[in-house]
């Protein structure tokens, strides 16, 4: 009799144990995929831009008369800066930027003397070098897309120089270099197409203003003077920068 309750019970419970578990709670898949985090611009960023820039320039003679020139040639740089993201969308930041360009143009001119004697000239005028520090602000269009406006401080290093016969055969070569301080705005669009690097396309309009430049000839002394140079420039740039 005790066999038969022993096997009686050892069978029960074995049939029970499948009945049981099915009564465990199973978790439920989600309804509805977790929306990945959107890409940060907070950070640091060290980069390199390369692009096309032209200048419109005005030059005014003493004696008057104004004359247009401009040139196109390459910029090339570096720039720094810092991001930080206010919003889910909006960044607001801060750089720094330093570039060569080619911006080179010659064209004939003329010198008029005191005296009323006007004698040919060759004028060259170029921009050897182009620095900003501008502040930014972004908005995210998409992950890792934004759009940004930025402007601030320019500077730009001009050279110049006139070279001419006097009326009495000596020639001359007058030159002047300086560096001018005016302002910057622009705009473009930066992608990260990795967790660390971005690339970037913009357009940057400088305007350096108007003023006059005194050229002098070191070996006879000899100087031109010309009364206003408006100097402005256009740059289109593509750049990569490293974000740590």
């Amino acid at each position: 009799m005790r066999g038969i309750t022993a096997a009686t019970i050892i069978l029960a419970l074995a049939t029970a144990a499948p009945a049981h578990a099915v009564d465990f709670p199973v978790k439920a898949p989600p309804l509805f995929p977790a929306t990945p985090p959107l890409f940060s611009w907070t950070g640091c960023y060290v980069g390199g831009h390369l692009g096309v820039a032209i200048s419109e320039d005005r030059k005014t003679g003493v004696n008057g008369g104004a004359r247009d020139f401009s040139s196109t040639g390459v910029v090339g740089g570096g720039q720094i800066g810092c991001d930080y993201q206010l919003a889910p969308r909006w960044v607001v930041g801060a750089e720094g930027r330093a570039a060569g360009t080619s911006l080179r143009n010659s064209q004939a001119s003329s010198v008029i003397f005191a005296s009323g004697a006007r004698v040919p000239s060759q004028l060259v005028f170029s921009n050897d070098f182009l620095a900003s520090a501008t502040g930014r602000l972004g908005y995210g269009i998409a992950p890792r897309w934004l759009v940004f406006a930025r402007g601030g401080a320019a500077w730009t290093q001009e050279k110049a120089d006139e070279a001419f016969t006097t009326p009495r055969g000596i020639a001359v070569d007058p030159r002047a270099t300086t560096i001018r301080t005016g302002w910057t705005a622009g705009g473009g669009v930066e992608w990260a197409f990795a967790p660390h690097w971005s690339t970037t396309l913009e357009y940057d309009y400088y305007d350096f203003g108007s003023h006059g430049m005194t050229l002098t000839d070191a070996a006879t002394g000899g100087s031109v003077q010309v009364r206003s140079v408006k100097d402005t420039i256009h740059t289109v740039t593509a750049g990569v920068n490293y974000r740590f």
